[in-house]
């Protein structure tokens, strides 16, 4: 009888260790001096193509540098989705070309800052001349390209403290489609142009697109600021990505927040529009 409880007693005695050993082993969750953490898991975004609408949404998308973006084809027909050849220290510093099946998806992941202008070349062309996107006839939403813009933010040096666009003598545009300089800069512009020229935010979207309010602004063309038309100039003191338009050549499409040309505007169905990028410190 001595010798059974003694058995027991040991037996519990290990059952007993074993139990707290497991416990402490279990509910260890913090990792000290040269503990190896889990990995970090990346960031991940989306852009929807809708079926029958050939278009990108949404048109602007903001996200972190190494982050996974898919887009997801809900068409019943494949698309392309490649950058532009437009390219810059800061404008498609990673060139891609994906094509997303009928139903399926493509991913891309974005380690450089900077902005992507892409587009699918099958549904818009990319106009030499201009150095913009534009629509094919026929498409659904005519006049809107099937185009895209992704914000990748983080540090970028090298950008200057101004910047300056120009509206050429009988076109509605602005030369420069995308800008981008440090915070508390200033982007003049010029309007060579003949008529009256406005800048204005594109309405309809949140932080960090649009963050302040920078308009609308009227530039003077030549019939009214004789000999060379006006000159504006705009600070930036907030930083964040600007998306703008030409009031007077232009319209905003309110479903999809985009800037729509109108018909007779010169260089339709091209609409007068364009971006300013501002870095923070």
């Amino acid at each position: 009888m001595l010798l059974y409880f003694k058995q027991l007693s040991f037996t519990l005695a290990v059952a007993v260790f074993g139990a707290t050993l497991l416990i402490a082993c279990g509910s260890s969750t913090s990792s000290g001096p040269g503990t190896k953490s889990a990995s970090t898991p990346p960031h991940t975004a989306s852009v929807t193509i809708p079926q029958g609408q050939d278009l990108f949404t949404p048109f602007i998308l903001a996200v972190q540098p190494d982050t996974i973006v898919t887009w997801q084809n809900h068409d019943t027909v494949s698309h392309t989705i490649m950058t532009t050849w437009d390219q810059s220290t800061f404008l498609n510093p990673q060139a891609f070309s994906l094509r997303a099946a009928a139903g399926q998806k493509a991913s891309f992941t974005f380690t450089k800052p900077g902005l992507y202008d892409y587009f699918d070349n099958t549904r818009a062309k990319w106009v030499d001349a201009d150095q913009r996107v534009k629509a094919n006839t026929g498409v659904p939403n005519f006049p809107l390209a099937m185009e895209g813009v992704i914000w990748v933010q983080g540090h970028m040096s090298g950008l200057p403290t101004s910047a300056n666009n120009v509206i050429p003598k009988g076109k509605d545009e602005f030369t420069t489609d995308f800008i981008a300089i440090n915070q508390g800069g200033t982007v003049f512009w010029h309007n060579s142009d003949t008529d009256k020229h406005f800048v204005a935010v594109v309405y309809g979207w949140s932080v960090p697109i649009n963050p302040a309010d920078i308009g609308p602004y009227q530039i003077k063309g030549t019939e009214t600021a004789p000999p060379t038309g006006a000159t504006i100039a705009i600070p930036f003191t907030t930083p964040g990505l600007y998306y703008y338009y030409c009031s007077a050549h232009a319209d905003v499409n309110v479903t999809w927040h985009r800037a729509q040309a109108h018909k007779d505007a010169s260089e339709a169905p091209i609409p007068m529009e364009g971006f300013v990028l501002v870095f923070g410190s």
